[in-house]
């Protein structure tokens, strides 16, 4: 038995209650994992992101090497579909000065994962004699759960113990935990690879690791820099070099969508080739035609001296940005780019000064889901930034809509910034750990308490919001065919915190206690639903699906 913090009454021990709360998630989340296979029966990969990093991770783990041709060549028993293939890669010359296909993802995480799945192959194939291509199934799932479930688990445990110390009302403690193992999207994706290491994967949590830096450097800066500084520069070398080792640059995949350095202008009339491609002839056709190689001979002319790997066997196509054109060498697997402007003019003259960019539109190759034409649904980008943002806080993508519980996350920051350790502190109740019990006075004794964090975690929220509203049409997707708005639910953790003062407020008030298991029972709803695969629309998305399919893909 334990006792409520608050009056000193006997109640049944929440403490064993949660640690079987934690038992019982782990074994459930196990079994989805131990179960979870692709439609075809033939990998447990449910989606191209996956995919995208399996095919990575094996082959570096198989071949030592970042490029995955071989390996999203590999074809289903019947040998028609290919199992590995996905959507999200690129292609660029490697260090063979060949072209060929890479992952998209950040390869530091993948690395990482890829550390993890050599050894448990080696085990594997000990006594089975397979690899990960042959076996995905056994090596796959063994890894979902020692990267996956383990540090979920973890967390879960972590914040039970801080719950049972801290949290005056086993009201409170129960319903923050039940939240935590079943209402959120953080059990919902424990079958699937995806973003983890903060601002190693997201780009936005950089405001998040700024955030907790400046609260460490007031504390202590001596141990800030030494530890926290020297910790934050080694995961920032170890991206570069990554990054610099899979695809020798320094950034990351999805920052080469556009034009590259600038080489050397040139004069061209084009109205032939415009006239071709208003006329949607086939690329058969665009490469033959007779001015060929006149524009050739001009380009080389400009670019021999710096270019030599451009020969007369090269053509001009089109390309994947609106008023851009490739020059393609497919003898060297040289390429570069042709546009009037930086970034391209969408109707640029077909006569006149074209400048000749170095090629470095990493998605922009044959059959490539991105190229105009191919994408569909959520990737065309929405094209209404404020209906975007509408959709994913409260609409079919919503933080809000989908798990109601973050309402009371707002309610709870406002209790933390107002109060700070008071929020929870009824009676002798809660315990606080900031150092305002110190003492400490002024600004710094502030941003070191309670109110300190709820305003870190709600400006790194805001700034999170902002950033994604603010991207071009191409990139406000919602994180694509994906059952919530996963670029945010690295902070979901904190965002479970800032709600603690609001429901515990909730806590004696039965209609405001209700609501309070309406929003959890709607966020386990929204989080269970797409448990076969997380990488499939959000259950408003599919209502609207089905009431306007024309409008809904």
């Amino acid at each position: 038995m334990t006792q409520d913090f608050e009056n000193g009454s006997s109640s049944i021990s929440t403490r064993t209650i949660g640690w079987w709360m934690i038992t019982l998630a782990i074994a459930v989340q196990a079994a989805r994992i131990l179960g979870i296979t692709a439609v075809n029966n033939e990998v447990p990969f449910l989606s191209a992101n996956d995919r995208s990093r399996w095919s990575a991770i094996a082959a570096l783990t198989q071949e030592g090497r970042w490029e995955i041709d071989s390996i999203v060549e590999i074809l289903d028993a019947r040998g028609k579909s290919k199992l590995w293939n996905t959507i999200d890669m690129v292609r660029h010359r490697g260090s063979d000065g060949i072209e060929h296909s890479y992952s998209s993802k950040p390869p530091l995480l993948t690395l990482m994962l890829a550390a993890v799945t050599k050894p448990v192959m080696m085990a594997t194939y000990a006594f089975r004699g397979k690899t990960l291509t042959e076996d995905p199934f056994l090596v796959g799932r063994i890894v979902l759960i020692l990267v996956n479930l383990v540090p979920l688990a973890l967390w879960w445990s972590s914040l039970h113990r801080w719950l049972e110390s801290h949290v005056p009302r086993a009201w409170t403690r129960t319903a923050v935990l039940s939240l935590a193992i079943w209402g959120t999207f953080l059990t919902t994706f424990v079958v699937t690879l995806t973003a983890a290491l903060c601002v190693a994967c997201e780009l936005p949590a950089l405001a998040w690791a700024t955030a907790l830096g400046a609260i460490v450097l007031l504390a202590d800066p001596k141990r800030m820099l030494i530890g926290f500084g020297l910790g934050s520069a080694s995961i920032a070398v170890a991206f570069l070099l990554t990054n610099l080792w899979a695809h020798g640059d320094w950034r990351p995949p999805y920052s080469h969508r556009g034009l590259g350095k600038s080489i050397a202008k040139v004069e061209l009339d084009l109205s032939r080739f415009n006239q071709a491609v208003e006329q949607k002839a086939d690329l058969k056709a665009i490469k033959e035609l007779p001015d060929q190689q006149n524009w050739i001979a001009t380009i080389r002319e400009q670019t021999q001296s710096t270019h030599a790997m451009l020969t007369d066997q090269a053509k001009i196509i089109p390309a994947r940005l609106d008023g851009a054109y490739q020059v393609i060498d497919e003898s060297t697997s040289y390429r570069v780019a042709l546009a009037v402007s930086d970034p391209p003019s969408r109707d640029p003259p077909a006569k006149g000064t074209w400048t000749i960019y170095e090629w470095d539109d990493w998605y922009d190759y044959p059959k490539s889901y991105w190229l105009p034409g191919s994408k569909k649904g959520v990737d065309l980008g929405e094209p209404d930034r404020w209906n975007y943002v509408v959709h994913f806080l409260v609409g079919h993508h919503g933080i809000f809509s989908l798990t109601p519980i973050w309402f009371w996350m707002l309610c709870g920051s406002i209790f933390w910034l107002v109060q700070g350790p008071k929020a929870l502190s009824r009676s002798t109740g809660y315990r606080s750990e900031s150092l305002d019990t110190n003492h400490l006075m002024g600004i710094r004794g502030w941003l070191l308490s309670e109110r300190g964090i709820a305003a870190a975690l709600l400006s790194v929220t805001l700034s999170c919001l902002v950033f994604y509203a603010s991207r071009e049409i191409e990139d406000r997707n919602y994180g694509g065919v994906s059952s919530g708005f996963r670029w945010l639910f690295w902070i979901i953790p904190g965002w479970i915190w800032l709600a603690i003062p609001a429901m515990d407020r909730c806590a004696s008030k039965p209609f405001f206690r209700g609501l309070v298991y309406l929003a959890i029972v709607l966020g386990i709803v929204s989080a269970v639903i797409p448990w076969g695969n997380p990488w499939s629309q959000p259950w408003p998305y599919r209502i609207l699906m089905w009431l306007f399919p024309d409008r809904y893909q």
